[in-house]
């Protein structure tokens, strides 16, 4: 991974504000810190790490390692990623479905994640470090809440 015919972008580290990675960005490490908020919608990341109270918005692109600390979120609707490790206050929300988070298993034998996003129907696995399932929550497709509050609203109505 991280070949390609444009430089790769070593040891970035942002401490604060707004970023964006697209198509064609290559980056061998980024570090967020602080308030940083980063949205990627494409491009290769060889390893990720959020700090602090970091958000992090993955659409698309390729990703080696995303580590999550502190109280760091990361809300991942679509994208190819190899490993995460997630700890501490951190949050990894997947929007997606037919998810089974394991804790065992993997490359690794700490567990893995399988799926597919709500946002292409593509599928997804990727290897996770020991307690990182802890930290992941999967959201269901808006669709799905809106008839299930209809549903409960009908039942309710009906007594």
């Amino acid at each position: 991974m991280l070949l390609g015919v444009c430089p790769v972008k070593a040891d970035t580290v942002w401490t604060s504000g707004h970023y964006e990675i697209v198509d064609g960005d290559l980056y061998g490490e980024i570090w967020m810190h602080n308030d940083c908020t980063l949205d990627i919608f494409g491009g290769e990341i060889g390893r990720l790490a959020a700090y602090d109270i970091t958000l992090t918005n993955w659409y698309d692109g390729q990703m080696d390692t995303l580590w999550a600390r502190d109280n760091s979120i990361v809300n991942i609707f679509g994208g190819s990623l190899d490993g995460l490790w997630a700890a501490e206050n951190s949050r990894v929300n997947l929007f997606a479905y037919d998810v089974v988070v394991m804790d065992t298993g993997g490359r690794f034998d700490q567990g893995y994640v399988t799926g597919k996003f709500y946002s292409n129907d593509e599928p997804f696995y990727f290897d996770i470090s020991q307690d990182t399932y802890l930290h992941i929550n999967t959201i269901p497709e808006p669709a799905t809440l809106f008839l299930l509050g209809l549903g409960s609203l009908i039942v309710l109505k009906k007594k």
